[in-house]
Order: C-alpha cells, then sequence, then structure tokens
C-alpha cells in the first residue's frame, strides 16, 4: 500500500500569527506607537531652526524633533549662544506648520516655550534679550546639584507647551555627595555616571513623548575635556567620557574662528582693537539625521555699529546667504536689476538691507533654502535610480 506524501503546513496551520496581528496586539497592550511600519515614518520629519543660517543648512533645517543633539567645544566658541538662538525660535515659531507666527497660516497656532537648565549659572538675559529670546517665553531651572537638574529636566518636557528643554552645560553638573561631603572625600566617576543617566533618561522620555504626538527636543551642552597621555589621533573629549557619543542624534564641535585681514577691516577697531563681532565655525562629528553640509561659519556681533549695519548679538552671515539663496533661484539677476521672490531691487546690497531691517524675512529665506535645497536632493536621487534602472 503507498504511502502518502507528507504536505508541509503553512504556519498559520501551525498556530502561526502574522505581523500585522502582533503590531495590533501589542499597541493595545503597550499603547499606539509602539509598534508602527515603516511607512508611518516621515520622510522628511520637521525640525526646530536655531535662526542661525550656516548651522540650519548644515544640519538639514535645525535640531530633530524627539532627538538629543549636543554642541561641544572649547571655552568662548559659541555654544550658549546657538542655545539662545534656538530658545528665540521656540518661541517665534507654530509648532504645526513650523514657520514664524507672521507667517503662518494655521487656524490657531500651536505654540510653545523653552525651558532652560542654568547649571552654570550664567545666563544673562540682558545679552540672551539683545539675541531675540523673549523673557516671557522661557523658564529658568536653579537648583543646589545634579540630581535636582536632572529631575527638573525629566518634569518640564513632559509640559505639552514644552517643546525645548536646554542643558548648559553637562560638565557642571555636581552630584549632592560632592555638595554635602567634606572638600577632602574622593569621588571616583560620580559625575560621570549622573551625566550619562541623564542622557540615557532624556532620549527615552523624548521617545515616550513621540509616541503620545507631544513635539519637543532636548539641546545640550558640553565642554571639552584633553585625554591624558594620549600619542596618536585627537586628543579631544568631553565630560561623561566616550558613552555619550552614543546617545546623542545629532553631535556639533563648536570652536573660534580666526578672521582673514579683509574680514578684520570691517569687524575690527582700529584704534582700540577690539572686535566688533566674532567668527566662529563648527563641524558635525555625529550625525543619525539627514544634513546638508560638514562644516560651516558664521559672524556674532559683539558690539553695535550703525555705521556698518550691525546689531549687537545678531547673525551676520548675509554673504553666505546671498550665495545660496542665488544658487537655489529665490535671487535672480535680469539685466542690470535683481529680484528676491516679488521685491525688485538695484543691487544686491538693498537685498542685504531688506535682510537687516526684517528679522522675519531673513528667516524665511532660509527656510526657503533648505526647503529648496531638499527637493533638489530628493529630485537628484530619482533621477539617479531612474538611470540605474534602464542601464539595467
Amino acid at each position: 500500500m503507498a504511502k502518502k506524501a507528507k504536505t508541509k503546513k503553512t504556519p498559520e496551520q501551525n498556530g502561526g500569527v502574522k505581523l500585522d496581528s502582533i503590531i495590533e496586539s501589542q499597541n493595545k497592550f503597550h499603547g499606539p506607537g509602539t509598534l508602527i511600519t515603516g511607512v508611518e515614518l516621515k520622510r522628511d520629519p520637521p525640525r526646530l531652526p536655531t535662526g542661525v543660517f550656516a548651522v540650519d543648512y548644515a544640519i538639514g533645517g535645525g535640531l530633530p524633533l524627539h532627538g538629543t543633539t549636543c554642541f561641544w567645544g572649547a571655552d568662548a566658541s559659541g555654544k550658549s549662544n546657538l542655545c539662545v538662538n534656538a530658545v528665540q525660535m521656540t518661541h517665534s515659531i507654530c509648532w504645526k506648520c513650523f514657520q514664524l507666527l507672521s507667517l503662518c497660516k494655521c487656524n490657531e497656532p500651536y505654540r510653545q516655550r523653552a525651558a532652560v537648565i542654568d547649571v552654570e549659572g550664567s545666563f544673562d538675559r540682558s545679552w540672551a534679550e539683545a539675541i531675540g529670546a523673549d523673557p516671557e517665553k522661557y523658564v529658568m531651572a536653579v537648583a543646589d546639584y545634579g540630581e535636582q537638574y536632572l529631575n527638573i529636566a525629566d518634569s518640564v518636557i513632559r509640559a505639552d507647551d514644552c517643546g525645548l528643554v536646554v542643558i548648559d552645560s553637562l560638565a557642571a553638573l555636581v552630584p549632592s555627595v560632592e555638595m554635602d561631603g567634606d572638600a577632602e572625600d574622593q569621588h571616583y566617576a560620580l559625575q560621570a555616571r549622573m551625566i550619562g543617566r541623564m542622557v540615557r533618561k532624556m532620549k527615552q522620555r523624548l521617545i515616550r513623548e513621540r509616541k503620545r504626538g507631544h513635539p519637543c527636543t532636548v539641546l545640550f551642552v558640553n565642554q571639552m575635556r584633553v585625554k591624558i597621555g594620549q600619542l596618536y589621533g585627537s586628543n579631544e573629549t568631553m565630560s561623561g567620557g566616550m558613552q555619550l557619543r552614543h546617545e546623542f542624534s545629532l553631535l556639533l564641535r563648536c570652536a573660534k574662528a580666526s578672521m582673514s585681514e579683509r574680514e578684520k577691516t570691517k569687524y575690527v577697531d582700529k584704534s582700540t582693537g577690539r572686535n566688533y563681532a566674532q567668527k566662529y565655525s563648527f563641524s558635525i562629528r555625529k550625525e543619525k539625521v539627514l544634513t546638508l553640509a560638514g562644516t560651516g561659519e558664521y559672524f556674532r556681533v559683539l558690539r553695535s555699529k550703525p555705521s556698518d549695519g550691525l546689531t549687537k548679538g545678531k547673525i551676520e552671515d548675509y554673504n553666505t546667504l546671498m550665495k545660496h539663496a542665488k544658487e537655489v533661484g529665490i535671487v535672480k539677476s535680469a539685466g542690470s536689476s535683481w529680484y528676491y521672490f516679488s521685491h525688485k531691487a538695484k543691487k544686491q546690497e538693498d537685498i542685504k538691507t531688506l535682510w537687516r531691517k526684517s528679522w522675519k524675512e531673513k528667516v524665511r529665506t532660509q527656510q526657503e533654502i533648505i526647503k529648496r535645497t531638499k527637493r533638489r536632493m530628493q529630485d537628484d536621487a530619482k533621477e539617479e535610480a531612474n538611470g540605474q534602472s534602464e542601464k539595467g
């Protein structure tokens, strides 16, 4: 008698389940958003702009939402100034369309505030106002020791109207044991462990906030340290150790930059030798998000000089802005005239003067340049993919 051939059973016949049912059950058990498909991820998620064009252009539009960003560098390298710019943009944009409130077309603009965890105790209100931060639109945290700062940061990020938490800086966090103990007591790696705990906890907190639909981000500031006895490679490191590099979505190395002789004639007072502006540079050391450039430079005005259009606290990057505006077609020349959107000017300097007088126009131009650059990148990628498919 012939034996019947055994037929293999499908996973469903063996009692297996499909992934869609797992997604449904896990989202029901752990909460919506625990398991999602790749289609549900935004192709180009919104960013919180810093207001500094060179930085926003390089990092792809601004600070990534629900991600941790760190500005890291030596002293006086412009880290805290960039943070104040981000605080200014937090209360200046609508968090639905991420346009300036003056350009927002939403029925009810979604406004957010910022929280500054001032660990160093060096935040200056007058300088922040010169940059553009409204003191009524941000809150300050001044605590006694590091663990309190950690708990405060974890609390404020859960507020529905808090979009940005700035922690300045990680290197200044002091454990409570050091505060309460004697000066001669030895405490090994307490600060490093506390810094690592803060960064890990804030990173996971942002994941929870993303699941419940709360747009927010955290901006860390950290100081540069030097490895002792380093013979080969870079001897630069940061407080908290190398573990922190694994936690950040975006890491920027900030530094002072030297001016050329041509720049010194404009930004240095010949009689006193004092600078009207300081030049800063930065480089992206880690990126888990889309970026458009690896490095950049900008000027920060330190003292007003009305004759040259310099205003204290503002960013002087109009040459860079004009260069990119020409590349993407926002600024065009026709004969002896120049066109900026619907505005007509006799020369380029008239457009720069317009940007100096209207901060709204400058930010609008910055966002439009980044938008068009990203669109061009997508079009180039599609053309390259179509060309490869035709060859295949």
